[in-house]
């Protein structure tokens, strides 16, 4: 496949759905449910705030970098104890968030802190979860499709880095200007934010939800029409209990599944092929029909058994006790946890997009088991533009995946591979104390309990090296090469 430049359309064939595969699916995977006890892993992407005395951000504490999911590509992003936002990498555009169109990738990380206007707890507003977007995740550098955007404690939506040209940035560049977040106007409390490769979506405490940015002409938005785009947020569902995002799609759930009641379930928009085709089918159904507007998934909805049913919860929280606990995609597949820690998938498994060897596209675009070594159970999932890491409830993390094109972390030596990963695999110099994982563009990261933020990858579109010094070995005096991809890179945090 040439990867310099994106799909277009997809493959509409279709497929009468297996109800009989359906049913032995939840069968089998709601048996599990009777003999393991729900996962009481924590929301892994949620700083705990320590605010400061100022608005400067700390450096002097013991800091823990929590690393985050965006399909940005080459922009890393971590969220600090205190609530700051700190960048690095590529940050043209106005991405470093400091009022700067540009700050040279080999300048130390910089810090975005949001404004204090309108803010009334204690000392400042802190960011609590982020969110970025850069066309199809490997497209890094075109302020027309970039954009980072952060939710603050007090539950409002800032964007920056990006311009108003596909609706990217959901809010008018005055008086703010979009190399400063600004405020985008969505009625009520923000609870969860979340990005497709190209949109925002912001969900509310009552259960409202919002999307904006570029419809990429396959119904990304959710908004009606394949190429309906807002300049300003927009309410596409309502009633929704919580939310996650894949590379061209939403999903939603809305209420524990009633095949009776066509309100209940996971409903899903974006594009979609049929068979072992990019990403294939988000909705797990294996019809390749893009949807426009949110539609129900039947395979999907089977999994929305119980604890579905209150609205505008975060996904995976330690408030959450819907039975589906993670939903998220990239480019050659999707993936489900469900109650237990118990994980699905399904797409495209002759470029390793499922973590199954391929067996035929019809069976790979079904969402099907996928066991982790020593019967592991999931924490969280990351997935980059190419391969999937998984965290693992026992610290360890595992990885699957397409490295013939992006390059991967050997999962024994944990160097730069280009043999691809069919099966999960154990990431073995890792260990098994990590806590938390991320992963942007071509590019994986992870912390350790000590502190210490492991960082590989840095490839863009056609290119293996590490030219925007998105991996970095050193907070204040960076000394990592930018000529070729980089294997696993510890960086310690200051403070740490």
């Amino acid at each position: 496949m040439d990867r310099t430049t994106r799909p277009r359309r997809p493959i509409r064939r279709r497929t009468a759905p297996r109800v009989a595969g359906l049913v032995g699916l939840v069968a089998v995977a709601f048996a599990a449910l009777a003999v393991v006890p729900p996962t009481t892993a924590a929301y892994m992407d949620t700083a705990q705030a320590q605010t400061s005395a100022d608005q400067s951000p700390l450096l002097t504490q013991t800091t823990r970098m929590v690393p985050t999911k965006t399909y940005l590509a080459n922009t890393a992003t971590a969220i600090q104890d205190d609530g700051t936002l700190w960048v690095w990498g590529f940050r043209g555009n106005g991405l470093a968030g400091n009022g700067t169109l540009t700050v040279p990738s080999t300048a130390p990380p910089t810090p975005v802190i949001l404004p204090n206007t309108g803010y009334t707890g204690q000392n400042h507003r802190y960011i609590v979860r982020v969110a970025g977007t850069s066309l199809d995740d490997y497209y890094p550098t075109d302020i027309n499709y970039t954009g980072m955007a952060a939710l603050s404690d007090d539950g409002q939506v800032y964007t920056w880095g990006g311009s108003s040209t596909n609706n990217v940035m959901g809010r008018p560049s005055s008086p703010i200007p979009y190399t400063q977040p600004g405020p985008v106007s969505i009625p009520g409390t923000v609870v969860d934010l979340r990005s497709s490769s190209g949109v925002f979506m912001a969900l509310t405490s009552t259960g409202d939800l919002y999307t904006w940015g570029y419809a990429q002409a396959r119904g990304i938005t959710g908004q009606g029409t394949p190429t309906a785009s807002s300049p300003t947020p927009s309410l596409i569902m309502s009633g929704v209990h919580s939310i996650g995002a894949g590379m061209w799609n939403g999903w939603a759930i809305r209420g524990n599944f009633n095949p009776n009641d066509t309100t209940t379930g996971v409903f899903w928009w974006g594009w979609a092929n049929a068979g072992s085709s990019y990403a294939s089918d988000p909705s797990g159904d294996n019809l390749g029909v893009n949807r426009n507007a949110p539609f129900r998934s039947t395979i999907l909805s089977a999994f929305a058994q119980s604890g579905c049913d209150t609205v505008g919860v975060v996904m995976g929280s330690a408030g959450d006790t819907c039975t589906i606990t993670s939903l998220t995609g990239h480019y050659f597949g999707n993936q489900l946890v469900f109650d237990g820690g118990h994980m699905v998938t399904w797409g495209d498994a002759n470029n390793q997009g499922t973590g199954r060897p391929y067996v035929s596209g019809a069976v790979s675009a079904q969402p099907l088991a996928l066991t982790l070594p020593n019967n592991d159970t999931v924490a969280a999932v990351a997935p980059s533009e190419d391969y999937v890491q998984v965290l693992g409830a026992s610290g360890q993390v595992y990885i699957y995946g397409r490295y013939s094109f992006g390059r991967g972390p050997d999962p024994t030596l944990g160097t730069p591979s280009t043999t691809n990963i069919v099966t999960p695999a154990q990431i073995v110099p890792l260990g098994s104390t990590v806590t938390a994982v991320g992963s942007f563009g071509y590019s994986g990261t992870a912390v350790n309990a000590d502190g210490s933020y492991v960082n590989w990858g840095g490839g863009t579109a056609g290119g293996n090296n590490n030219t925007y010094s998105s991996i970095i070995n050193s907070w204040g005096a960076n000394t990592t090469p930018t000529n070729a991809v980089q294997g696993l890179t510890t960086m310690i945090p200051p403070g740490s």
